[in-house]
């Protein structure tokens, strides 16, 4: 990794449905970073603002889904071109809402964990979250992954 670039911290979650399949959106291909890549709801904070504050502020403005975070499911980090991020996952939990896509969106699925491990389009560190996720929780069954 370049040491020269800087740090960002950017905030997701992970949102499932009545089935426990995890919701993903494809970014739009002018996107500026993973174009026509599925990602998960969230984004950059806003210069000093809480985490959780900012994953419900973001995962408000891509879906228009209402969001009261749980505790923090994991972590990843990935490099783009001019920094580095660290991204916080938060467990959303169970969301029964439709889902309204802003623009930097095309498409949104709910998808099973074992299709998401599959993906082909899915950035490598949200794979890696994933699979992390995946053998963390396998002994707990209220997660209903």
């Amino acid at each position: 990794m370049n040491l020269e670039k800087p740090y960002i911290i950017s905030v997701y979650a992970i949102l499932r449905n009545e089935k426990g399949e995890f919701l993903l959106l494809k970014r739009a291909e002018n996107s500026s970073s993973n174009p026509e890549k599925w990602d998960l709801p969230g984004g950059k904070l806003i210069h000093m603002e809480p985490l959780e504050e900012a994953v419900v502020r973001e995962v408000w403005e891509e879906t228009e889904i209402s969001l009261v975070p749980g505790d923090i499911a994991g972590y990843t980090t990935f490099e783009l071109p001019e920094k580095k991020v660290i991204a916080i996952i938060y467990d959303g939990g169970y969301i029964m809402a439709d889902v309204k896509l802003s623009y930097e969106h095309v498409e949104y699925i709910w998808s099973s964990l074992d299709s998401i491990l599959e993906m082909n389009d899915l950035p490598d560190h949200f794979k890696e979250f994933f699979k992390r996720f995946a053998a963390e929780n396998k002994e707990k069954p209220e997660m209903h992954i």
